[in-house]
């Protein structure tokens, strides 16, 4: 499969791209700074792009059959609109967007009341970072791609284990943790398998 990845030098990127390559996938990783992307392999291409630039993000979507998008805060919502309208524009329908922790009303709902309430009190003391999120969720749903919603709890920097509850589990909690490469495993898995289509996710160890 050939997958862009936006924000490909950021903390899940980094652990992405590695494993991406690792499984056979062509990687299109789109960066403001191609030093920052030290990884070299023949089924990588490194491209240059801002996320204001329409044109530009079209031309990192060439022959692309899916697009991950992992940004940070400050640029999660006006980023991902524009990307969106770069996949729109260039036919690519799968889009694979991580957002955080109960970042929109729906996902929210399979929380518990108490997990709702912890959720709240974050989102007021994050509230520009946890908006923009909730903003970002709701473009992708409002995109008409075929996504997946990946919303984890706490991320840390350990090992890949394979061992993890996602999905519909109980307990589902924001003081939760869970790696990036993971993480990395769950959003590859997604996309290889069809899985979680139009959906949310939540992971968790």
């Amino acid at each position: 499969m050939r997958i862009t990845v936006f924000g490909a030098s950021g903390s899940v990127g980094s652990v992405l791209i590695p494993e991406a390559l690792r499984r056979g996938h062509h990687v299109v990783a789109v960066t403001r700074d191609p030093s920052r992307v030290t990884i070299r392999h023949p089924n990588l291409t490194v491209m240059v792009a801002e996320l204001d630039d329409v044109p530009a993000l079209e031309k990192t979507l060439t022959g692309a059959q899916a697009a991950i998008i992992s940004l940070g805060d400050a640029v999660a919502d006006t980023g991902t609109r524009t990307i969106l309208t770069a996949m729109q524009n260039t036919g690519v329908r799968r889009v694979e967007a991580l957002t955080g922790f109960g970042t929109s009303a729906i996902s929210r709902r399979e929380l518990t009341s108490v997990m709702r309430g912890v959720v709240a009190g974050i989102r007021l003391l994050t509230r520009p970072g946890f908006l923009a999120k909730e903003r970002q969720d709701a473009m992708v749903r409002a995109s008409g791609l075929t996504y997946t919603i990946v919303q984890p709890p706490t991320l840390t920097f350990g090992p890949a284990t394979g061992i993890y509850r996602q999905g519909a589990y109980p307990g589902k909690s924001i003081l939760g943790r869970i790696s990036r490469a993971d993480l990395a495993g769950l959003m590859l898995d997604s996309l290889e398998n069809d899985s979680y289509l139009n959906e949310s996710v939540y992971l968790q160890y």
